[in-house]
């Protein structure tokens, strides 16, 4: 095993000692289920592990070793407290017996073997320009710095009238003027200042992958909350209708296109769905109030409160404690441990609003901003919904007799209301696969990021999810979401059914993102795919439940192959293609070339360029300064000649790279030293905006390097 993947185990086994041991501090009953046992430890380990890293990472004391004695203390404390227990109350905490059902966990044993063979070939997508290269450098760079800010030495020396020449200005009304390179905002003060894009639990988990285990490991973390996440949903649908339903989910998320690509693609959404559907998992064992209560609380309100530590756009789950609060209230009970649902969920909740305006203020500004404003044009259901909440709560503080009767009415609707709400979802399902993509059309939209104008297709939002799960597959999802409403809805199912839907209809409406394949369907990753995935698998389940005879088997089986068939066959291509391979044996070999503590001066005026994708690893993870020339007409030659004169003088050597129909040198020719030419390439997926993508081209940046001499002037 490589020294990567064992970083990872270890990073696997860390969380789970001080999880088992804070569950077990809860009770022993919940060890009647061993797997839910050491799936809610490890769940709990994790929290608490993560939560730790990142606090050392924005006080900048992060290290690998400072986790690790935080990690022994928690550990003494945890044993402390259950010798005490133990003392105290007599209790033997590790009596009760660990039964496993052989025939789920042999499953799950071929399952993990395929999903590590589906999801533990990341993509090497260190590269600048783009989210996920930007989290990676991040990650990298946390582990090297210790912070999450950035405090640029360079940057803070250079002439300020250099800016407008080597650093991209943004936009006016943006809170920082320039960008150092793409998801790097340089505010101005103070002087030196670098400010990350993104929120920063998962660029935290991907700094403790590189802090043990080097940058390959930190490829290996997003596979890995791939695993976890998929295991997340089949823990949820195992609580709902039992481990064989479970494992049908199970392997239709693993085996869908978009998860196993995403589980290589080192973004936030991975992380985002463990969070989500564990969160998910333990809410709904808090609702049919299995034992201990106080346990699934607790991990319902850190789980989804930590949802906004990982991801700025899952805010609209804040409105979740109101509904969860009216549930209290309706049903009478369970208060006590209700206190550690809402302190935990509203504790990282309110984390994630501070982290957002002072260490991240220019994303968090900016999108937040976007986020209002979608509000005011479309704040008519989110107003509706409070309403009914106020007005039900009114209703019983004022008149409880009207309380009575209100529900009664509702009551004795039930179904009623069930087949109007699946009425109204199956011909919006109708509306959005076959008549939205015909009489919609292509907007064009200008992104100032990418230097032009791309389309925009929401219109063909659901026919294009239909890529992934085929046309069948749409059609479970949705006849399966419907039979759930109609069949399924209880307080066990509500907010899955209430989460999921708001998701789906708020991404397949508008996809929030640039629209090329198969980026955008990032965004429904977290969420949406999940929760087609357990619709389609509870319709399944009903009918193997509840036809008689040679039809029961018939039918279930029938639409599982169909099902299974369609996804299969979406995912041709993805399984195989492993995106930017080769380019980490590539940085490592050019960066070693260059004497340490280079500085990289690339020509290129493009809006995103060779010195954004080929800088940005270069600079955090490799150790080398770059800056782009971005703008010659504004460079103050005197000043930049200068500059480069103190750099030389204080023993740094300085290089030009000169990209190919760029940005020329701007000062005399002589000052430069002999050419050396550069070339580094790979194969990608296709970017493409009106299909699929299948094709597999190829990506090359080349460059001459030459090494500037201030003296030979």
């Amino acid at each position: 095993m490589s020294s990567s993947a064992l970083a990872i185990v270890a990073l696997l086994l860390a969380p789970l000692l001080p999880g088992i041991l804070a569950v077990s501090l809860w009770g022993r009953r919940l060890r009647d289920d061993p797997l839910e046992f050491i799936f809610a430890g490890l769940a709990f380990g994790i929290l608490i592990f993560g939560w730790l890293a990142l606090l050392l990472a924005e006080t900048g004391c992060f290290s690998i070793g400072r986790l690790g004695v935080l990690w022994g203390g928690l550990i003494l404390v945890l044993i402390a407290l259950m010798w005490r227990q133990y003392r105290h109350d007599g209790r033997d905490i590790g009596a009760s017996p660990l039964l496993f059902n052989r025939l789920e966990a042999a499953a799950l044993l071929l399952w993990l073997a395929i999903a590590i063979w589906l999801f533990f070939r990341p993509h090497e997508f260190i590269t600048g320009g783009a989210d996920a290269g930007v989290y990676v450098n991040l990650g990298a760079n946390i582990a090297k710095t210790g912070a999450i800010l950035i405090h640029d030495p360079l940057l803070a020396a250079l002439d300020p009238s250099l800016y407008p020449a080597l650093l991209r200005e943004m936009p006016p009304g943006e809170v920082a003027p320039f960008y150092l390179l793409p998801g790097f905002y340089v505010p101005g003060a103070p002087r030196g200042l670098v400010i990350p894009q993104f929120y920063p639990l998962h660029p935290v988990w991907q700094a403790v992958a590189f802090a043990a285990g080097g940058l390959r490991a930190e490829l290996l973390m997003t596979p890995l909350w791939g695993l976890l996440g998929a295991l997340a949903v089949y823990f949820t649908v195992r609580r709902l209708w039992g481990w064989p339903a479970g494992l049908l989910a199970l392997g239709g998320l693993s085996l869908s296109a978009l998860q196993a690509w995403f589980a290589r693609y080192p973004t936030a959404e991975m992380l985002t769905q463990y969070l989500l559907w564990t969160g998910l998992w333990a809410l709904i064992a808090w609702i049919e109030a299995r034992p201990p209560q106080g346990l699934w609380a607790a991990l319902a309100g850190a789980a989804l409160g930590q949802v906004f530590l990982a991801r700025i756009d899952m805010y609209a789950l804040l409105i979740l404690p109101v509904f969860v609060g009216l549930w209290l209230w309706r049903t009478r009970g369970r208060r006590r441990e209700s206190g550690w649902f809402f302190g935990l969920f509203g504790l990282f909740a309110g984390h994630s609003l501070v982290h957002g305006a002072l260490l991240s203020s220019p994303y968090f500004y900016g999108l937040f901003g976007y986020g209002l404003r979608l509000l005011r044009q479309f704040w008519l259901p989110g107003v509706g919904l409070l309403g009914l909440a106020a007005g039900i709560y009114l209703l019983d503080v004022w008149r409880p007799a009207w309380r009575r009767r209100f529900f009664a009415f509702i009551a004795a609707r039930r179904q009623l209301w069930a087949l109007i709400a699946a009425g109204l979802l199956l011909a919006a399902a109708f509306y959005g696969y076959f008549l939205r993509p015909s009489w919609g059309q292509a907007k064009t939209v200008a992104y100032w990021y990418g230097g032009g104008a791309i389309p925009n297709l929401d219109h063909e939002n659901l026919l294009r999810l239909g890529w992934y799960l085929g046309p069948g597959g749409v059609a479970l999802s949705v006849a399966g979401a419907c039979w759930l409403l109609i069949k399924g809805l209880n307080r066990r199912t509500a907010f899955l059914l209430g989460i999921g839907l708001f998701f789906s209809f708020l991404y397949l409406w508008r996809i929030q993102a640039n629209p090329h394949q198969i980026y955008t369907m990032r965004r429904y990753v977290p969420a949406v795919l999940p929760f087609f995935i357990i619709a389609a698998t509870y319709l399944i389940h009903w009918l193997c439940c509840n036809l008689k005879g040679k039809k029961r088997w018939l039918v279930s089986a029938g639409l599982t192959v169909i099902w299974l068939s369609g996804i299969v066959w979406g995912a041709r291509g993805f399984v195989s293609q492993i995106d930017y391979r080769g380019m980490i044996g590539q940085f490592d070999r050019f960066a070693a070339m260059l004497p340490p503590h280079s500085i990289l001066i690339y020509g290129d005026n493009a809006p995103v360029g060779a010195g954004d994708i080929l800088g940005t690893p270069l600079r955090f993870i490799y150790g080398h300064d770059v800056l782009t020339l971005r703008n010659p007409d504004a460079l103050n030659q005197e000043a930049f000649l200068g500059t480069i004169r103190d750099w030389q003088r204080a023993g740094r050597r300085v290089y030009w790279a000169a990209v190919p129909g760029r940005s020329a040198w701007p000062l005399a020719e002589a000052i430069l030293g002999p050419a050396t030419e550069h070339r580094f390439e790979t194969m990608i997926l296709e970017h493409a905006y009106d299909h699929k993508p299948t094709l597999i081209i190829a990506e090359t940046w080349q460059f001459a390097l030459f090494e500037i001499n201030v003296d030979r002037q």
